[in-house]
């Protein structure tokens, strides 16, 4: 049974990018959420926090001492102008973490961002066998568009990338 925690969603400071950096390698090294291969600096996060434009935000689930228990991050999917009514969200939550609604409710706030800034289409793209990730965002109203077959190499093996989206 797992323990009920208070924590808050929030956009993200400076000041996280030391705990957005460690929770973004950990996922990088398990090799089972992203198709980055190296470990992502703090520097490299402040200065994704510098360069969002109004549309793009990184928000954090911070518990009542700070901790960030996961992150999330609304982007646009393209540059493209016809796409600039398109975002693509991910989330990632700290293992300790993972189970107790934090990347549920990372993601809700992801939405509401998108909803509130002027998106309609928001994409999430999921390794395939990341059943938990899939059934997640199927409760909040994504669907299935398809599976991309053997679209990302990682440590010699092809994988397999689900690709959901949600209409607002």
């Amino acid at each position: 049974m797992s323990t009920l925690i208070e924590y808050a969603i929030r956009p993200a400071t400076l000041s996280h990018a030391d705990s957005v950096a460690r929770i973004y390698t950990d996922a990088i090294l398990a090799r089972d959420s992203t198709m980055l291969l190296e470990p992502v600096s703090a520097l490299e996060i402040e200065t994704k926090l510098n360069q969002l434009s109004d549309r793009e935000t990184i928000l954090v689930a911070v518990d009542l001492k700070e901790t960030v228990l996961g992150w999330g991050t609304v982007k646009f999917y393209s540059d493209r102008p016809g796409y600039r009514l398109t975002c693509e969200t991910s989330i990632f939550v700290d293992g300790s973490y993972r189970g107790q609604g934090v990347g549920t409710d990372l993601q809700i706030a992801l939405l509401d961002f998108a909803r509130k800034t002027g998106f309609h289409h928001v994409l999430v793209r999921i390794w395939a066998q990341n059943h938990s990730s899939i059934s997640l965002h199927s409760k909040l109203g994504f669907t299935l568009v398809g599976i991309q077959k053997e679209i990302g190499h990682v440590d010699s093996k092809w994988i397999d990338v689900a690709v959901m989206q949600c209409l607002l």
